[in-house]
């Protein structure tokens, strides 16, 4: 027969029953409530009982978390806000600064090809859609089925849509500063981070 668990609130510790006597601070527990104890306690959480049943907080958030038992929530400790914020700013900016990085990659993954299409397309146009057109222009209105000078017209429309991407892009980017803001909670500097990062995505589509 396998022998009942106990927990005791006050040390913290574990106990078959047949080792306490008196069980007045102690409380059964399963398999379940111990795995829930054991991460709770190892990772900076706590243990209570609340109407006569067990509650784990789980893990911190963090290594800047405790565990406050009057409000029954993680908070940040006063001696390692500053530094906790500090961390998340500069966290959050080069998050900023890789996805922009990213997004650019995509846009640009074949920019030489970009800029000669643009190129033959501003000379074609600026001479009135007459004389030799380059093959980046016959090729594109080849395989999209129009001709040349609507071909020539969509791929500058193109190229002005993606240089105002790119700039929006850089502007949000720029955004970033935004998290240097004095006084800043967490809340507001997640916001704004959540803000910035979901603009670029919509950038990208």
């Amino acid at each position: 027969m396998i022998d009942m668990m106990l927990f005791n609130l006050d040390t913290k510790t574990f106990s078959p029953d047949y080792f306490v006597a008196d069980k007045t601070n102690w409380v059964e527990v399963t398999q379940t409530d111990i795995d829930k104890i054991s991460e709770s306690l190892t990772n900076g959480g706590d243990v209570w009982l609340e109407n006569g049943k067990l509650h784990c907080s789980g893990k911190a958030p963090s290594e800047s978390h405790v565990f406050n038992l009057q409000t029954k929530q993680f908070e940040i400790s006063e001696e390692k806000r500053t530094a906790f914020l500090e961390q998340t700013q500069s966290r959050y900016i080069d998050n900023i600064d890789n996805r922009a990085e990213d997004i650019y990659k995509y846009w640009t993954r074949f920019e030489s090809e970009y800029r000669e299409r643009q190129t033959a397309a501003t000379a074609f146009k600026a001479a009135n859609y007459q004389g030799d057109v380059s093959r980046y222009i016959t090729d594109f209105a080849h395989h999209a089925g129009i001709d040349n000078k609507t071909a020539t017209d969509l791929i500058l429309v193109q190229a002005a849509g993606l240089e105002k991407l790119q700039l929006e892009l850089a502007n949000q980017r720029m955004r970033k500063y935004e998290l240097k803001a004095p006084d800043l909670t967490l809340e507001q500097m997640q916001a704004i981070y959540d803000d910035i990062i979901a603009t670029m995505d919509k950038l990208l589509e």
